[in-house]
């Protein structure tokens, strides 16, 4: 293999790599803010219908927009994402106190308070929507995290996984759909026993079956640090199929996030 060729290899693995990481990040954020929408599901009951709430921005704090239009297994949600120079604890103040009977916001019942893996997620109901902001620490005594509002009365759960076969024994852990100028997105996070190299096959033989051309990926696992990772694409008309596997760190199973593109459909679409 010549010079030219290995640094070609390596600059492709380089961007492998770095996409499996940031599909697999995107993953944890959506499947935590799902997480997060179940566990506030069970606090205060919901009032009349009225507009989108107005969300605080954290102190010290910049906020920039994750998704204006986005359904989280089913449930129409909107989602920011924050640096603050403040630390967690005051972060979580802040909302405590804003989101109490004698706060600004001024709610009749305190706001819920819960731990979410290594994060804190502190909600408020308002009216059919769920309000949550699922805090972590960063550096130097700061902290991030992600700011979301789900309307949850009247909206039906959905985790039918589409186009996306499920293996025997998988099963569904988050249907996220977005929409943006010139296109949808579909992301279908799925849990499967098997292990990867079997996945990689059974996916592949499902969307060649199904008419799909591969245009992106390899017939075999790589090793990225600890764990084997898959990516591949698949193209059929306007649609392109993006799927991101990985098998589990303790050598159970697989993880698949099959991201769903149909060009041309979105807002911004003639």
């Amino acid at each position: 293999m010549t010079s030219t060729a290995k640094l070609n290899s390596a600059s492709r693995h380089h961007r492998f790599s770095a996409t499996v990481r940031r599909l697999a990040r995107r993953a944890a954020e959506l499947v935590s803010l799902g997480t997060a929408l179940i566990v506030l599901s069970g606090t205060a009951p919901l009032r009349a219908a009225e507009a989108w709430p107005e969300m605080p921005a954290p102190p010290k704090a910049k906020v920039q927009w994750i998704a204006q239009n986005m359904r989280v297994n089913g449930i129409p949600t909107r989602v920011w994402q924050f640096q603050s120079r403040a630390s967690r604890q005051e972060v979580i103040a802040y909302y405590t106190a804003y989101w109490s009977g004698d706060g600004a916001g001024g709610y009749d019942h305190k706001p819920s308070v819960h731990a979410l893996g290594d994060a804190t997620v502190i909600g408020q109901v308002h009216g059919p929507y769920l309000m949550n902001v699922k805090i972590e620490d960063g550096p130097k005594s700061s902290s991030k995290g992600l700011i979301s509002v789900a309307q949850v009365l009247g909206s039906k759960p959905d985790h039918d996984p589409g186009q996306v076969p499920l293996m025997p024994g998988g099963h569904v852990v988050s249907v996220v759909e977005s929409s943006d100028p010139g296109k949808q997105s579909r992301q279908v996070l799925i849990l499967t026993p098997q292990p990867l190299a079997s996945v990689i096959q059974f996916y592949r033989a499902s969307f060649l079956n199904g008419g799909w051309k591969q245009v992106q990926g390899d017939a075999q696992p790589r090793r990225i640090g600890r764990v084997s990772t898959s990516f591949a694409v698949f193209a059929r008309e306007d649609a392109e199929m993006q799927l991101s596997m990985v098998d589990s760190a303790q050598g159970r199973g697989s993880t698949l996030l099959a991201n769903l593109v149909t060009k041309d459909t979105g807002p911004g679409a003639r």
